[in-house]
């Protein structure tokens, strides 16, 4: 009669190492697809987003969506709101073209921030979900100086839509990507990442820090960002690779003018923005952000 036999405990053991091993190497495999995942549905909501766009300016000759942030009766009324003002931006002038606001949401987002007196940061009357939108306009290189897909801020606070005309290439100028920027929603160098704290490692950036941009002429593509720290002013964003950061301007000559927030050409921008003077081209303010900043790991 022959003797059944059960496992050793070495046996036993050896086993459990090498699932051990196996999971070690596996799970992070796994995250990063389904880290990937979420970046191709980012993908996905900016091509529909900058479609968007595209068909709005050929309603309106040929010139990009405003920025203002009036708050106006008709919105969403919360403990929070309860007078039911709603803010009136991008995404708000997009709507009436995509009819889904899920689009303006990114899955790897679920930010809910609040303010000093308890109210949320994100809420604006227009959605009621409690997540800040993913997705932020190009205001441009940096904000209210005019760099990008809308004009220098003027007096009245506002930011007046610019005609396609003065965008000198359209494949090479973002319009819409993600970010961390709340309640304005922004890309720009100074605000993308503004709910942040300083110090904020560049190796903890969502989408395994390629964030997802969509374009002027309608295509979406992934650019590296790193946070960083300029002097005066504290935590930026900029990508990796300094000559992606010309895609944020709408000509790398146009003059940052900021008389409009106050600061005429010449004077000093420090802590205001992170930038030495108002008055640089977006070339200049490029690669003044790249020598003053320190990169975070």
């Amino acid at each position: 009669m022959t003797e059944k036999r059960g496992f050793t405990l070495i046996e036993l053991l050896v086993v459990i190492a090498i699932i051990a091993i196996l999971a070690a190497i596996l799970f992070p495999v796994f995250a990063q697809a389904r880290e990937k995942a979420r970046q191709i549905t980012c993908a996905s909501n900016l091509h529909e987003v900058t479609l968007a766009m595209i068909m709005y300016t050929q309603d309106y000759d040929e010139t990009t969506p405003m920025v203002r942030h009036d708050r106006t009766p008709g919105g969403i009324v919360t403990p929070t709101n309860p007078q039911g003002l709603k803010d009136y931006d991008y995404y708000v002038i997009l709507q009436p073209y995509i009819k889904n606001v899920d689009m303006f949401f990114c899955p790897d987002r679920n930010q809910w921030p609040l303010r000093s007196n308890g109210k949320p940061v994100c809420e604006d009357g227009n959605y009621s979900q409690h997540e800040c939108l993913g997705y932020g306009y190009n205001q441009g290189w940096v904000s209210d100086g005019g760099y990008g897909m809308v004009m220098p801020q003027s007096s009245d606070g506002n930011r007046y839509g610019r005609s396609l005309a003065s965008i000198t290439s359209p494949a090479q100028t973002v319009a819409y990507g993600d970010t961390y920027d709340t309640p304005t929603y922004s890309v720009t160098a100074d605000n993308i990442f503004s709910t942040l704290p300083d110090g904020y490692s560049s190796a903890s950036v969502r989408h395994m820090q390629m964030l997802e941009f969509g374009f002027a002429d309608g295509h979406v593509k992934p650019i590296k960002f790193n946070t960083g720290e300029y002097p005066g002013y504290g935590l930026v964003g900029l990508p990796a690779n300094e000559n992606d950061a010309l895609l944020f301007c709408n000509d790398p000559n146009v003059v940052g003018d900021y008389s409009g927030a106050g600061f005429p050409a010449g004077s000093s921008l420090s802590g205001s923005y992170p930038l030495q003077t108002a008055g640089e081209t977006c070339q200049q303010a490029v690669q003044d952000i790249y020598t003053h900043t320190t990169i975070n790991p």
